[in-house]
């Protein structure tokens, strides 16, 4: 059986993700900073933003057989290069990006023991470029580079590593960090060619593709779930 850590688990993309893999009789342990009722599977409290935190996490999880890792927890900061100051930009590294190395620094040791992993990492399409983000940007960009360099470093222990970035999803985050002005929602909806949200579980259905053994090949890919955005409204 597959263990699956999954950070960012109480909400959102991650919690869609843990109860699809949780149908798919995966082990699933969640990771994040409050526990939620009827969870699928193990939840530990842990604040990612805190490295401490994260090496109290690695001593919890040593006992289990983790083979897979979903580095999802992240959050957005909103400030245009006149606001922009280094603090934030410090504490978007240290959510989107610093964890994810981190625990896969610590989880790969068993994978590559076994030889066998999966570690899908949860990017964004405005990695690719959006205004007034500049620190999610640079955070979420980071994760390709990770992702492409440990593609290649690991496949020989049969670990595969790939990302998944998705566009407008309606999840607690985008609705914090975006208007809900009706102009504005119509004016974003028409940067993306399919005129909708995305929604969680959409996003979860590849990241458990990546997870899953029909996936055995393919490693070091970025797979975009955005409706189209990242072809139209910042084409790669």
């Amino acid at each position: 059986m597959k263990t699956v850590l999954v950070t960012g688990a109480n909400r959102g993309i991650g919690l869609a993700t843990c109860k699809i893999l949780s149908k798919k009789k995966y082990k699933i342990i969640g990771v994040a900073r409050s526990k939620i009722k009827n969870f699928p599977g193990k939840f530990i409290e842990c604040d990612l933003s805190n490295q401490n935190s994260i090496n109290d996490l690695i001593k919890k999880i040593k006992k289990y057989n983790i083979n897979c890792l979903v580095n999802n927890a992240g959050t957005s900061f909103g400030q245009s290069i006149d606001d922009l100051d280094l603090d934030t930009f410090d504490k978007s590294i240290n959510l989107n990006l610093r964890p994810a190395v981190q625990l896969s620094l610590e989880l790969v040791k068993n994978m590559k023991k076994k030889k066998f992993g999966r570690i899908v990492s949860i990017s964004s399409r405005a990695a690719l470029g959006r205004e007034l983000r500049t620190s999610y940007s640079v955070a979420k960009s980071g994760l390709y580079g990770f992702t492409r360099t440990w593609a290649l470093e690991l496949a020989k222990y049969n670990i595969t590593v790939n990302l998944v970035s998705p566009g407008p999803i309606m999840t607690e985050l985008h609705k914090r960090n975006n208007s809900q002005n009706k102009s504005y929602q119509k004016k974003y909806l028409n940067q993306n060619p399919m005129r909708r949200y995305g929604d969680p579980s959409e996003v979860a259905a590849a990241i458990c593709f990546f997870i899953s053994d029909e996936a055995s090949f393919v490693t070091g890919q970025s797979l975009y779930v955005c409706g189209g955005m990242s072809v139209g409204h910042a084409p790669i």
